[in-house]
């Protein structure tokens, strides 16, 4: 498998469903590692994983990425949270859809 290709969750609904044209894809892709590196924290959960960022992160570049995303893989589920000086992107992409999830922050498993 090289770096950007993109195991799917076993649910075809999933990988049928992003509109990306491949032309963008390791842009994108790059985007979510550069994301996922600067975190202080990635915590996977059971549909797909927690990233924890420092109180510096700019929320602005999260929420842009965040909206980019939505908009080509409607499936994937983005909670972004602040509290005082705390700061975290929750992603999941529903029931079985952690592999998704993993492979778009490049994450075993």
């Amino acid at each position: 498998m090289t770096e950007l290709e993109l195991p799917m969750a076993p649910d075809p609904r999933i990988g049928a469903s992003c509109t990306l044209n491949a032309a963008d894809l390791p842009g994108r892709v790059a985007e979510w590692r550069s994301l996922r590196d600067r975190a202080i924290a990635v915590e996977t959960i059971e549909d797909g994983a927690r990233l924890r960022f420092a109180p510096h992160e700019p929320i602005d570049a999260i929420a842009r990425l965040v909206a980019l995303e939505s908009e080509c893989c409607a499936f994937y589920r983005f909670t972004i949270g602040v509290d005082g000086s705390h700061r975290e992107l929750t992603i999941d992409a529903g029931q079985g859809g952690a592999p998704a999830v993993h492979a778009l922050l490049g994450l075993p498993g």
